[in-house]
């Protein structure tokens, strides 16, 4: 598979505060990656306006325009260049107002610099291997340009946005998995803790366990935090491979 920095991708970092920004920049642009910083929700729309960047790492808190709002303002233009949500608000209901405003991966705060890497490789290199437009302009393509289609993570049968790649039936096919164990390892990889999952699904805590345990088995990961890293790489090898597609 080509590698998704050549040409050279440009990142957006939203974020207002600036040890944070500036640490974000420098890391990612030592990756390779062109790097471009808002401090303010209105100052990267104004941004966006004039050329739309690859990939937006989204605070949420953000003063008088939040990230929530700068999200649903750049779906509602037609923009659909991947977003990853980085944010303290870690709660089962940001997650999903975040999802269901058109984000593509969420991060809680504090994450670890290796991880954030990883997300962003991997959101890069399904836009890249996808062939999805990024809703930029194409050289010589005219600003009247209809908007591109919505991204394909669209909410699966249990109602979570997939940022891993695969459907629920691809999940169950895959890993033979159940479909209630599809949408457990969905949740899983959202972040979500069984106390989350019992409360989403509408089953008990101890349910909840048994299934998320199961899912893990059926991985081949000795943890819940390795669930989205392991079906991404699942997910990416099947695409190399052909299997995915």
């Amino acid at each position: 598979m080509p590698d998704v920095r050549s040409p050279v991708a440009r990142i957006l970092v939203v974020e207002d505060h600036d040890e944070l920004a500036d640490a974000l920049t420098v890391n990612l642009v030592r990756e390779g990656y062109a790097v471009e910083w808002s401090r303010s929700g209105r100052e990267a729309l104004l941004s966006v306006r004039s050329r739309v960047p690859d990939l937006i790492l989204l605070d949420l808190n953000l003063p008088r325009l939040n990230g929530f709002e700068v999200l649903r303002e750049l779906r509602g233009r037609g923009i659909w260049c991947p977003v990853l949500i980085l944010s303290a608000l870690g709660t089962t209901d940001d997650k999903l107002e975040g999802f269901r405003l058109g984000a593509d991966d969420y991060v809680t705060k504090p994450f670890t610099l290796a991880e954030l890497l990883f997300r962003v490789r991997a959101l890069l290199r399904r836009t890249a291997g996808g062939g999805e437009s990024t809703g930029a302009e194409s050289p010589g393509a005219s600003a009247s340009s209809a908007p591109s289609a919505a991204p394909s993570a669209a909410p699966s049968a249990g109602g979570v946005p997939s940022v891993i790649g695969y459907s629920d039936d691809e999940l169950v096919a895959r890993f033979r998995l159940t479909q209630r164990q599809a949408t457990v390892a969905r949740l899983l990889a959202n972040g979500l803790t069984n106390v989350e999952i019992a409360e989403q699904l509408g089953i008990t805590r101890l349910t909840a366990r048994n299934h998320a345990e199961r899912v893990l088995g059926k991985i081949g990961v000795s943890s819940r935090g390795r669930v989205a890293a392991a079906l991404r790489a699942a997910y990416d090898a099947d695409r190399g491979n052909g299997a995915g597609a």
